[in-house]
């Protein structure tokens, strides 16, 4: 059973990332949210898949927002956007790419989450086109931002790192990793 400071935790990280006193972090959190919606958008138009409207992607990807470092406990941390990893070298496309890819456990929590509202409480069921669409959003769009950093204004490049400090403090404080990681 979970105890109060894990409730008050979960409270906190659900809040956060809309939280109006803390602007840039809000700030932060609606750019990273446009710019999934716009990489899911594009991916969508391509393989010519069902248009699902600006307003649920974005739904689904501000919701996927609080969980994205608890929910991904178990990965590895995610590398920053700027600078080399931890062993010095550039931070290469496939990286990025991996380190997007962990953020897909908490997308695929917020869909679950934004369809037991449509449908009430029930065992997830995706279709494997749309999965695969919005976990290929998650995973592209962390390089996306990467590459993009350096041409953004430097206040918005400043909230979208905010953003990314809140995912790994949450990462830091999820209840998932394994006990040789803690």
């Amino acid at each position: 059973m979970a105890d109060n400071d894990e409730w008050a935790n979960l409270a906190t990280n659900v809040v956060l990332p809309f939280d109006p006193r803390r602007t840039k972090l809000l700030l932060g959190s609606l750019e990273y949210i446009a710019f999934e919606v716009l990489v899911a958008k594009l991916i969508r138009k391509i393989m010519k898949a069902d248009n699902v409207g600006w307003a649920r992607l974005a739904y689904i990807h501000a919701l996927s927002l609080p969980f994205m470092g608890g929910a991904a406990g178990f990965f590895d941390p995610q590398n920053n956007y700027e600078g080399n990893d931890k062993k010095g070298k550039k931070i290469e496309f496939g990286t990025r790419l991996a380190d997007g890819a962990k953020g897909i456990p908490a997308v695929i929590l917020a869909q679950w989450i934004l369809e037991s509202f449509n449908k009430g409480f029930h065992a997830p069921w995706f279709n494997m086109k749309d999965l695969l669409i919005t976990a290929g959003t998650k995973a592209l769009t962390r390089p996306v931002i990467g590459f993009m950093l350096e041409y953004l204004p430097e206040d918005a490049k400043n909230n979208l790192l905010i953003v990314d400090e809140m995912i790994a403090r949450q990462h830091f404080r999820s209840t998932l990793k394994s006990k040789d990681k803690k």
